[in-house]
C-alpha cells in the first residue's frame, strides 16, 4: 500500500488547527504550529496527549538542533520532553537520532483514523434511550465531572478540568457533547473544528456503560451534527488497541497513520 506522506502531514497539522481555538481561550494551553515543528504544551495537564513535539520536519544537518530546542522547550517547563513520530516526519532516521539523544520509545503506539466524505454518507438511526446534547457553561462542572470518572482521575480534577472546558463552551469551531442514560449523565465528547475537518476528543464513558451501544449512539449523534455544520473530514486518534479501533471501522473509519511516542529520559 503506497503511504501518502502529504497526506499524512496535512491531517496530522489539521488536528493542532482545530486546536487552536481552544488553546486561545485556555487558561495554560499553548499550540506553536510552524513549517519545521508543532509544540504544544499545558501547565495544567501533564499528560503527553498535552505535552508534545510533533511533526518535525527539516535537514539532516539541522535535526539536531531542532531535538536540541524541543529538549530546552519542555526541560524550561519542567515536563519531560516527548516527540511523536509519525511517517510524515523528516527525516527518515529521526527514531534512531532520538534514540541517540537519549529519547526511549513508549507504548503504545497513537494510531489515527479518518471518516471521509461524511456529506455523502448516511448517519443511521440511534436508541432513544441515550440522548445527547451540546452543553452550555452551566454543564462545564458536569462534563468535568462525567470525563474525570471516565478516566479514573482523582477527584480534585473536576475543580482543574471545569477551569480549563469552561471557556470554551460556545467558542467558533468547538463543541462539546454530553449523552444521558434517562437523567443520568454518562459518557463525553468534543468536537473540534477547522474549516471541512473536525477532530474528536474528550471522549469518555462512565466504566459501568461501556460495551453497551453508548459510545457509538453518542459516536452516531455527533457525526449528524458535524455532517449538520458542513463537515466533510472527521479525524481522532486513539491509543486503546485492535478492539476499539475495529468499531471505528464498524463506524466507518478507516487507519490514517500511526506516531510512534518517544520520551527523553
Amino acid at each position: 500500500m503506497k503511504v501518502d506522506l502529504e497526506k499524512i502531514a496535512t491531517l496530522e497539522r489539521i488536528k493542532y488547527l482545530t486546536m487552536d481555538p481552544m488553546a486561545q481561550l485556555t487558561p495554560g494551553l499553548d499550540v506553536i504550529l510552524r513549517t519545521d515543528i508543532i509544540l504544544t504544551s499545558s501547565s495544567t495537564y501533564p499528560s503527553p496527549d498535552a505535552n508534545h513535539a510533533c511533526l518535525l520536519q527539516t535537514d539532516p544537518q539541522k535535526v539536531d538542533g531542532l531535538i536540541d530546542e524541543v529538549i530546552a522547550y519542555f526541560t524550561a517547563r519542567e515536563m519531560p520532553p516527548v516527540v511523536l513520530v509519525s511517517p510524515a516526519c523528516i527525516p527518515d532516521d529521526l527514531p534512531q537520532r532520538l534514540l541517540a539523544r537519549g529519547f526511549q520509545r513508549q507504548e503504545p503506539d497513537e494510531t489515527w483514523m479518518v471518516m471521509e466524505d461524511l456529506q455523502s454518507r448516511k448517519v443511521p438511526k440511534i436508541e432513544a434511550t441515550v440522548k445527547v446534547k451540546m452543553i452550555g457553561r452551566a454543564d462545564a462542572p458536569l462534563f468535568a465531572e462525567v470525563m474525570v470518572a471516565s478516566y479514573d482521575m482523582p477527584a480534585e480534577w473536576v475543580a482543574v478540568l471545569t477551569d480549563l472546558i469552561a471557556p470554551s463552551i460556545g467558542a467558533p469551531g468547538v463543541t462539546h457533547f454530553l449523552a444521558f442514560l434517562g437523567e443520568k449523565p454518562i459518557a463525553t465528547l468534543t468536537l473540534m473544528r477547522y474549516q471541512n475537518y473536525v477532530t474528536i476528543g474528550s471522549a469518555g464513558v462512565l466504566p459501568e456503560h461501556r460495551g453497551g451501544g453508548t459510545i457509538f449512539n453518542m459516536a452516531v449523534e455527533v457525526l449528524g451534527e458535524a455532517k449538520r455544520q458542513g463537515v466533510e473530514t472527521v479525524l481522532l486518534q486513539t491509543s486503546l488497541g485492535p478492539i476499539f479501533e475495529r468499531f471505528l471501522r464498524i463506524c466507518g473509519f478507516t487507519l490514517a497513520f500511526k506516531r510512534q511516542t518517544y520520551m527523553f529520559s
